[in-house]
């Protein structure tokens, strides 16, 4: 099944004036969205909100998804700077303890999933596939050469090897992480009340424990 194109915009703004009136437009569907809900997300409400007329919002957007894929792409940049310090504090994490690594990891993964789909769930489920924050943190880390996920996960792997059931340490890391980005997925798409649940995020860690470690 192929995946929806985001939608573009109609033409991006050059000038300071134009700037500022798309400025004004994306921040008003911010504040819609945080103060109102989805649900009363219109064109129009975006245009009264920003104080402008509609056919200038037109100018730019074509509808109002097209604003919701530039407010969305702007919220993606700003979690991105701080997931960055969150990622700081799981490489110390990963040198003390597995299991609050694996839930650190996983905290991190859902909530990343979580601040876009409470923006607009049902946008954020058809497109998906464009915010995917997971992927925008690894290519950043890589070029500020740093490792890429796949092989920082299996050099963490390696620090509690002792615990593992396994010594083939790539294939565990390559079938946890293909198991974590699954299930996610998934819950994201067909069960997104999943995601606000604790216990949810509790039988993640367990899954990954219990594929990952010996049985006592």
């Amino acid at each position: 099944m192929s995946k929806p194109d985001l939608p573009q915009p109609r033409k991006r703004p050059k000038q300071s004036r134009s700037l500022m009136l798309v400025k004004a437009i994306q921040e008003a569907c911010l504040k819609i969205l945080e103060e109102e809900g989805p649900e009363q997300l219109t064109t129009q409400r975006i245009a009264d909100v920003a104080g402008i007329n509609i056919a200038s919002l037109y100018q730019y957007f074509p509808n109002k998804e097209a604003i919701l894929a530039e407010v969305f792409q702007e919220q993606v940049k700003q979690y991105k700077a701080a997931a960055l310090e969150r990622v700081v504090e799981i490489e110390r994490l990963s040198r003390v303890s597995l299991e609050d690594t694996l839930a650190a990891i996983v905290d991190m993964e859902v909530e990343q999933r979580l601040m876009l789909q409470r923006m607009d769930p049902e946008f954020y489920r058809a497109y998906q596939h464009s915010f995917d924050i997971h992927r925008q943190i690894n290519e950043l880390q890589i070029s500020r050469s740093h490792p890429g996920w796949d092989e920082w996960l299996a050099s963490f792997l390696r620090r509690h090897k002792a615990k593992l059931r396994s010594n083939d340490i790539d294939k565990l890391s390559r079938i946890a992480s293909h198991a974590l980005s699954g299930v996610l997925l998934s819950a994201s798409s067909e069960e997104p009340e999943l995601l606000e649940q604790a216990s949810f995020r509790q039988e993640l860690v367990t899954l990954l424990l219990r594929y990952l470690c010996k049985s006592d």
